[in-house]
């Protein structure tokens, strides 16, 4: 139902947003600004009335401020200076003074510097339709008189426009009564649509704003074209251009797994680096959720948000849910008193990044949850999760762990990076949702501290020889399971050469040094603990590659040369087999091998000269010294192809009886990137078995999209034994301004619909009408949703 409660409310914040449109014009220039010039078909100096007068197209303009007429006059004594349209017959008599004169030109730049003082002070009335700018916001009337002093003035008959909201204010007297206030008496019009005949406006009388305070206005009327919506006989507003302490624009809501909903969002302006958001989410079956958002910025490499929600949950009674729940699993909610307890459900999270001396850097995140099921219940609309994960990922470059895991992510990393080198101290509590919220034994492997320190691959100084280098220290914490400490050194030395001038030969030798020391063994175990043991693995690896490319010409087929190569690759690696039967559960066991991988790769490349259409011929320009300037081109790698396998030794020569049981060859993996023009993409991976003559997987998406906003996506994934669906996109132009959204996903394997997304969108200049409506078969879900937006003012939606 479209409450007026609610849209007088977004009316309100919409103000507080609009004030702004008053400030910055009329306003009084304090700093030492330079000179006015004035620009005039002619100009001259009455010595009996002590009036300057210009004449003919007249400009008053300093720094960004300026006022255009056909005539002004200027009183030295009584410092006026008036502004207005000359008539027909005038204009022609200025024209033939001109003329009888021969002053053809325009007097540019001129000003007297008493006469700049006067106009400082003074005050300047102008009228039929005078122009007064100001940077890009504008004002105009039949009729503007300004004081300059005291900053204070009348348009008549005016329209007041401001840029960056896009808003125009008409009324018959706008006035500004003080450097921060604005009176407008009677006919007062609002809107962010151009043109004489709006879409809509907001209607009244006796509009009274103080910026940074608040306005009134009697007789409020939103109308569509000149057809009254709703009205209210008087609002108060606060006015605001700033950021200010005030209420948001709320969300009503109703969904069949919390009944009515009404979210109220409140801002609070701290101070000039931080601020916070709270919010009351009224839920019919559920109650109160109650959220918090904090936000701070000391500087550029210095900021954090904090996150909190809290709910009582009143649909978690005894294990039980009403009848319309969405059909969520509560894990141990199961009558018992202490269960009850359950009835609390809340979500902490933040990201931190600090800036610290000596060029380090520190990052803190914070991601614990009440229970497994709060973030799939949760997951959309104000401190949900996909606003939370995409405010995260848009502000820190690093979003939430995926809603559906148990287990997640708290971290604090300090690092500090070279030119080669890099240095990280990682302290790392993986926070097992299950395991915490019932009580059990939590065997979660936790990293507290990892420090590692590595170098990129470099040359060596004098040497024909390239190194890199990982290395970590390492303490493993459980409160269940085997704990204790491992330090670890991994160089790595490269030898790059070219044999026969054709092949790129890189053989490498890597040596892994593992040292550890058991703290505790759970369950025990007659090894000993507190002693400090090791492994020593060597590696090594043979990269073979070459390249082979030919240039053609396409002729006309859009382009001007296509670079063809291939590149055949061959990679041999061999890793030491050594006895690893004494290494605790928190280091990693790495097996033995001794495998070939094959590769080829083909990639497309075109080149084609900039701003040249297809099939021109080629041309050069030549400056008038001579100087042959060559074109510049534009390259599109518009296809690539892989196709690789690996053939593990080991296992082909493994001992067995049944030497069919073999699998000495991997999948075939192959990489499609298909992009020919810009409204073409294909991409997609996919594994084939020698073994068993089929498909194992795939993953691939089609893309395809014009230049008047039609776009489509075919989306295939395959896997075998598991994974087989389709997932079709399509955005489609009607007619402008009129567009459609349509989504299917369809699983292929079980043959049925799995979710269905049906929208539309209506979007003229200055509004936009969106409807939605999904049917989620996952879930049960089905949901209806429209949201009206008038631009400048903010949107309203309702769901079910």
């Amino acid at each position: 139902m479209f409450s007026k409660t609610y849209f007088w409310t977004l009316i309100l914040v919409a103000l507080f947003r609009t004030s702004e449109l008053h400030g910055g014009l009329l306003s009084p220039r304090t700093d030492s600004a330079p000179a006015y010039h004035i620009t005039a078909d002619s100009l001259s100096y009455d010595d009996i009335t002590k009036t300057y007068k210009a004449r003919g197209y007249v400009s008053i303009t300093k720094g960004n401020q300026s006022l255009h007429a056909d005539a002004i006059d200027f009183n030295k004594e009584t410092k006026e200076a008036k502004a207005w349209v000359l008539e027909a017959g005038e204009k022609a008599s200025v024209s033939k003074d001109r003329k009888d004169s021969h002053k053809r030109a325009k007097i540019v730049g001129w000003w007297d510097p008493a006469l700049d003082i006067l106009i400082a002070e003074a005050a300047l009335e102008a009228w039929d339709k005078v122009y007064f700018f100001s940077g890009k916001d504008w004002v105009t009337g039949n009729r503007i008189e300004i004081d300059m002093d005291k900053g204070t003035g009348v348009v008549y008959d005016g329209t007041l426009f401001i840029e960056e909201s896009h808003f125009y204010i008409k009324g018959d007297e706008i006035q500004k009564t003080g450097k921060d206030s604005y009176y407008v008496k009677d006919d007062v019009s609002f809107t962010s649509c151009d043109g004489d005949s709006p879409t809509w406006q907001i209607t009244g009388r006796d509009l009274r704003v103080t910026i940074e305070g608040y306005g009134t206005l009697k007789h409020a009327t939103l109308r569509a074209k000149s057809i009254p919506i709703l009205y209210v006989p008087y609002m108060l507003f606060p006015a605001k251009i700033k950021r200010q302490t005030g209420l948001l624009v709320p969300l009503i809501l109703y969904s069949n797994t919390n009944g009515f909903e009404y979210i109220q969002p409140f801002f609070w302006a701290i101070n000039d680096s931080s601020d916070a958001t709270f919010y009351e989410h009224y839920m019919a079956h559920r109650g109160f959720k109650h959220g918090l958002e904090y936000r701070y910025v000391l500087s550029t490499l210095s900021k954090g948000t904090l996150m909190y929600d809290f709910l009582y949950d009143k649909q978690i009674d005894d294990g039980t849910t009403p009848s319309n729940s969405s059909g969520y699993h509560y894990e141990g909610f199961r009558g018992d008193s202490e269960n009850r307890l359950n009835r609390k459900r809340w979500w902490f999270r933040m990201k931190n990044d600090w800036g610290l001396p000596a060029g380090f850097n520190a990052k803190l995140d914070v991601d614990v949850v009440s229970d497994q099921d709060y973030l799939r219940e949760f997951d959309t609309i104000y401190s949900g999760y996909h606003h939370s994960d995409q405010y995260f990922l848009d502000e820190f470059g690093r979003g939430l762990d995926d809603k559906t895991d148990t287990v997640r992510l708290n971290q604090l990393n300090v690092s500090r990076s070279w030119n080669q080198f890099s240095l990280n101290t990682d302290f790392r509590w993986y926070d097992n949702v299950i395991a915490r919220k019932h009580n059990r034994d939590d065997s979660t492997l936790q990293k507290l501290p990892t420090v590692s320190f590595s170098a990129s691959k470099h040359e060596i100084p004098n040497f024909p020889f390239y190194f890199d280098l990982t290395s970590s220290l390492n303490h493993f914490w459980r409160d269940v399971g085997t704990r204790g400490y491992s330090a670890e050194l991994y160089p790595r030395v490269y030898y790059p050469t070219t044999i026969f001038e054709y092949f790129d030969l890189e053989p490498s030798v890597g040596l892994r040094e593992t040292v550890w020391q058991v703290e505790r063994y759970e369950p025990e175990s007659p090894k000993d603990e507190d002693k400090l043991k090791s492994r020593q693995m060597g590696d090594f690896k043979v990269d073979l590659s070459t390249e082979i490319s030919r240039i053609f010409d396409p002729g006309n087929f859009g382009t001007d040369k296509i670079r063809h190569a291939i590149k055949p690759q061959v990679v041999y690696t061999y890793v030491q087999d050594v006895d690893q039967d004494d290494i605790p559960g928190f280091v990693d066991s790495i097996s033995e091998e001794s495998k070939i991988t094959y590769s080829i790769t083909n990639t497309f490349i075109s080149k084609k000269r900039k701003g040249a259409k297809s099939g021109s011929v080629a041309t050069y320009d030549i400056g008038q010294d001579q100087v042959l300037t060559p074109p510049q081109f534009n390259y599109h790698d518009f296809c690539r192809i892989k196709l690789s396998q690996s053939y593990d030794i080991l296992e082909a020569t493994r001992s067995t009886r049944e030497a069919e049981k073999r699998r000495p060859f991997s999948d075939v993996e192959g990489r499609l990137e298909l992009s020919p023009t810009d409204a073409f993409e294909l991409a997609g991976n996919t594994t084939w078995s020698a073994y068993h003559n089929d498909f194992t997987g795939c993953d691939a998406i089609l893309t395809m999209k014009d230049k008047r906003g039609d776009s489509a996506s075919i989306d295939y994934q395959y896997k075998q034994h598991s994974t087989k669906s389709v997932i079709t996109k399509i955005s489609f132009k009607l007619f402008n301004p009129l567009s459609g959204y349509w989504e299917h996903e369809y699983n292929l394997r079980e043959q049925e619909d799995v979710k269905s997304v049906l929208g539309f969108a209506y979007e003229p200049q200055c509004w936009s009408f969106f409807v939605k409506y999904t049917d989620d078969r996952t879930g049960n879900k089905r949901e209806y949703f429209f949201e009206i937006s008038l631009y400048g003012l903010g949107k309203y939606g309702l769901g079910k």
